[in-house]
C-alpha cells in the first residue's frame, strides 16, 4: 500500500494497476477491501464487478494465499469482491 499526499489530498496505489487513485477527503475514487488487505480503484473495480480472473491477477492470487485468505470462486471461477 502506497500512501502519497498532495495538498490534504490523498492517493493510494491501486492494487491491481498499481496506478494512483484518490482516496479522500470527500472523494473516494476507489475502495479498501479489508477482507483483502488491499486499495482497489474503481476503473478496476468496474472492470471486474462479476469477479477477478485470477489467472489474470497472480499477483492477487499471490497476496490472498500470503495472508491466508481463503480463495473461494463463483459459478464462473472467478473470485467475487467482497462487500
Amino acid at each position: 500500500m502506497a500512501l502519497k499526499m498532495q495538498g490534504e489530498k490523498i492517493f493510494y496505489d491501486c492494487f491491481i494497476c498499481r496506478r494512483p487513485f484518490q482516496f479522500g477527503p470527500h472523494i473516494y475514487n476507489g475502495r479498501h477491501i479489508s477482507a483483502w488487505s488491499v486499495e482497489i480503484c474503481d476503473r478496476c473495480l468496474g472492470a471486474n464487478w462479476d469477479g477477478f480472473v485470477l489467472e489474470a491477477h497472480p499477483r492477487l492470487q499471490t497476496h490472498l494465499i500470503e495472508k491466508g485468505v481463503p480463495i473461494k470462486l463463483n459459478a464462473k471461477g472467478w473470485l467475487d469482491i467482497p462487500a
